[in-house]
């Protein structure tokens, strides 16, 4: 089954999963065929072909999970990439210690941690394969003469610089990401929901067992307020009305600004009785709202209709309840 984790925008759960599919199975097979070159210690040649298999298969892994959409909270990612580290740990004691020549792989980690984990997450891994990439100086003797201590220096360094540069690379792109969802998903004048997030949003509340209600409002003489004050007026009339109606909409609930001055509310899980309570509450609003000094009294007609009993699908149900409005748009004239 399926699973969406939102804990943090860097999870990234299917992006991550196949980066680290194409990093662990490059690792396996590079890793294979550099213990097989001349020249290279073949010591441990079977425990190295053997991390290089495990590498390959982790590799294969991800991807299945990656194809499948399964994936993991950025917690469990964090503790099974720090659960690689005595792999890794193995990996350069078995190619050579000090003169291992897999240390350049560590790199791939260190990218993937800085770009998929949040900084409280990341400088703890890159500290934990810092100190793995030291490990020779504990059991190698000829460490010194490799100069390992300057090595293991110049390493640490390159990874906080590359981390440092890959986070805040990460957190401009996820600021920028967030500016346009905004944009693709708000209404630039109120900034509540648009047209086109509303039509999502009743997609999925009218397809839920328990159903939804749908209450359309919009304001008798709008059109009035436009020509005599102008349309700066109406757009702050519209400003106001929408600051006072999201105090009084439940969380969950869909405010949305669909066209001009008509606005709806998608309300899942209710009923008759629900819709009763938000009208209540929304025409409250509207009459407590602050209004620009032009216009010291707007009025609102509204109408609503309730899945399943007034309709099954979106379409019938935006439609059942505009005809409402349209009617009680009548009436309203008739009483003035």
């Amino acid at each position: 089954m399926a699973s969406q984790f939102v804990d943090d925008p860097r999870a990234e759960g299917p992006l991550a999963d196949l980066t680290s599919a194409g990093m662990w199975s490059t690792a396996g097979v590079v890793g294979a065929v550099m213990f097989l070159l001349p020249g290279s210690p073949h010591e441990h040649l079977a425990a190295g072909l053997a991390i290089a298999a495990f590498a390959i298969a982790w590799g294969i892994a991800s991807f299945v999970m990656y194809r499948s959409g399964w994936s993991m909270s950025l917690g469990t990612r964090a503790v099974v990439t720090a659960g690689t580290a005595p792999i890794v740990g193995l990996a350069i004691w078995a190619s050579g210690g000090a003169s291992s020549f897999l240390q350049p792989l560590l790199f791939f980690t260190v990218l993937f941690i800085a770009y998929f984990f949040p900084a409280r997450l990341a400088w703890p891994l890159v500290a934990l394969f810092a100190f793995v990439y030291a490990t020779p100086l504990l059991y190698d003797p000829a460490s010194l003469d490799e100069v390992y201590p300057a090595r293991t220096l110049g390493f640490v360094v390159a990874m906080a610089g590359e981390t440092l540069a890959m986070q805040l690379l990460k957190r401009r792109l996820l600021r920028a990401e967030a500016r346009q969802r905004v944009m693709a998903e708000r209404d630039p004048l109120t900034g509540l929901y648009n047209r086109r997030s509303f039509d999502a949003a009743l997609e999925q509340a009218i397809a839920l067992p328990e159903g939804a209600a749908l209450v359309l409002f919009d304001f008798d003489l709008f059109k009035a307020i436009n020509d005599e004050h102008g349309h700066p007026v109406g757009d702050a009339v519209l400003m106001a009305i929408a600051n006072a109606c999201e105090e009084v909409v439940r969380d969950g609930d869909c405010l949305a600004r669909i066209g001009g001055d008509e606005f709806a509310v998608i309300a899942s899980r209710s009923g008759a009785a629900g819709v009763a309570r938000i009208v209540a509450a929304l025409e409250t609003a509207i009459g407590a709202a602050d209004l620009p000094p032009e216009v010291p009294v707007v009025r609102a007609s509204f109408a609503w209709a309730v899945a399943p009993i007034d309709a099954t699908t979106p379409t019938d149900l935006l439609d059942c309840a505009d005809q409402r409005l349209l009617y009680r748009k009548r009436l309203n004239k008739t009483a003035f």
